[in-house]
């Protein structure tokens, strides 16, 4: 059974605007695969329900969120000190699935863009090849550490790094391996073109979807998504049957 602990923040800074790199230090091994997300509590008093934020790295005991602060709970979580302490659950959902060779094409956007950090990683140690290609507003975040992973390509809004316009566009400028598997995180509109792109090329695409949740554990079904499975549609709970699902399949 997933339990709430108290974890100890060893950091909580501003990396980009609006964007923070709060460390966790648990009780014990946190056990996340990448894709998977916790459930933070806030003990102010007037946030009974909890902030679902993605796991950007886990290393032993050792949680690293990337987060946004865009309401008032994520805004009291940006305040938070080093020293202090938060309330988190155990790792939740479904995480991403690596292949046991060839080249993994992380795809990320925004805050997409953390979650696929882990995913590297893992794919590295694994023996695989990383290319990570990774669109922003304009300013970067996390792009030093997605270059120890492995080939790191950059698309902005405004041009002011890498390539200018989307990042699905710049795929469609590059040469990629016949043996890729896609892993992406994002807003819905990058991850639907982005299913269109890997259905005329041809690859297989796992997507992590960021949906409003509840309760987080899949009892509140606040946060349902539909898929077409052979014809088929289904309804699905992101928090507890995702958040990652075959982008094949997904209704955007």
């Amino acid at each position: 059974m997933k339990k709430v602990s108290v974890a100890s923040i060893k950091e909580n800074v501003l990396i980009a605007p609006d964007i923070y790199r709060m460390e966790l230090e648990l009780t014990e091994d946190a056990n996340a695969i990448p894709g998977q997300f916790v459930n933070v509590y806030l003990d102010d008093g007037a946030h009974l329900l909890p902030r679902p934020i993605s796991i950007c790295r886990a290393f032993d005991n050792r949680l690293t969120l990337v987060y946004r602060a865009v309401g008032v709970g994520t805004g009291i979580m940006s305040r938070l000190t080093e020293g202090g302490t938060i309330r988190a659950s155990d790792p939740l959902g479904n995480g991403f699935t690596l292949p046991e060779s060839g080249t993994v094409l992380l795809v990320g956007g925004g805050v997409g863009v953390p979650p696929l950090l882990g995913a590297g990683i893992a794919a590295k140690a694994k023996g695989l090849d990383v290319i990570a290609a990774l669109g922003y507003r304009s300013e970067l975040f996390l792009k030093d550490e997605f270059q120890q992973v492995g080939e790191l390509l950059i698309a902005t809004d405004d041009g002011s790094a890498g390539y200018h316009g989307t990042v699905v566009d710049l795929l469609k400028k590059i040469d990629i391996p016949a043996d890729t598997a896609v892993i992406s995180c994002g807003p819905k509109p990058m991850l639907k073109a982005l299913a269109a792109y890997c259905k005329e090329a041809g690859l297989p695409l796992q997507v992590s979807l960021e949906e409003r949740m509840g309760c987080g554990f899949g009892a509140c079904v606040g946060c349902v998504c539909r898929l077409d499975q052979g014809g088929v549609i289904v309804q699905k709970r992101v928090c507890k049957d995702g958040p990652v699902f075959d982008g094949s399949e997904v209704i955007f």
